[in-house]
């Protein structure tokens, strides 16, 4: 049985036709661990977080819905679910997304490395994905962004699933604006700047669970092509890293 308390946040939108699933399979996963799930739902217009606490009543399951409006974007709903985790006082906080593209049981893997080590940060390192070539580019773009700020290369810069003791992401969030867009590749920026301790593990990445494999977030119709709300998200996110946002904070 795994001896630490665990908060598992997660940053939620428009995610009805699969989060109950993912939320049932950690549920599950999980039983026998001392644990909270706080998802943060960013404004979703499809009733994401009437479903689950109509479901978190009836399942008695522990998990509990932070409402947060206007819709903010990705980057600032993962802080604000970060800077929920940390408030609970429990010893690890496992951050992942609300799309549930990871197994739960590789989840539970992430905090008992992180339990058993001395390390500050577990680091799900995606393998086994599919991405369309574009999408390939940007994850490799990122990881250079992080290597030239950091001088240490990650092997999953912008990976969601993430394991952390309170005193490494406290010191995470106060470089962390709320605005923040990418606030995971500040992170992998920052805790290598910082010299914290790493462990970086291979996780399988699922399909988005649901009906479609991309979701809404970016308006995808095309598999093989970025859209123009991803477009434009990227050149704000550069913006932000380049100019004197949370990229170069120390």
């Amino acid at each position: 049985m795994h001896a630490d308390s665990i908060a598992i946040v997660m940053p939620a939108y428009n995610e009805s036709d699969g989060i109950l699933v993912f939320l049932e399979e950690i549920r599950d996963a999980f039983a026998g661990v001392d644990h909270e799930v706080i998802v943060v739902d960013d404004c979703s217009a499809d009733g994401t977080a009437d479903i689950i606490d109509a479901w978190s009543a009836e399942a008695s399951s522990g998990t509990r819905v932070i409402r947060s409006a206007p819709n903010a974007g990705h980057g600032p709903t993962t802080v604000k679910a970060l800077r929920a985790g940390l408030g609970t006082g429990r010893d690890i906080i496992l951050a992942v997304d609300g799309d549930g593209q990871f197994r739960a049981d590789e989840m539970l893997e992430v905090c008992t490395v992180l339990s058993a080590s001395r390390a500050d940060v577990v680091e799900g390192v995606r393998t086994h994905r599919d991405d369309p070539l574009f999408r390939r580019a940007t994850s490799a773009a990122t990881r250079v962004l992080v290597r030239l700020r950091s001088h240490r290369g990650p092997q999953d810069a912008n990976t969601p699933l993430r394991a952390y003791r309170p005193g490494a992401l406290r010191t995470m969030l106060d470089l962390l604006p709320d605005d923040a867009m990418t606030p995971n590749l500040v992170i992998s920026a920052q805790s290598r700047r910082k010299h914290f301790m790493i462990i970086e593990m291979p996780v399988e990445s699922l399909d988005r669970r649901g009906l479609t494999p991309s979701g809404t977030t970016w308006g995808q119709r095309r598999r093989n092509l970025p859209t123009k709300r991803f477009v434009r998200f990227c050149l704000g996110a550069a913006r932000q890293w380049l100019g004197p946002g949370p990229g170069k904070r120390r």
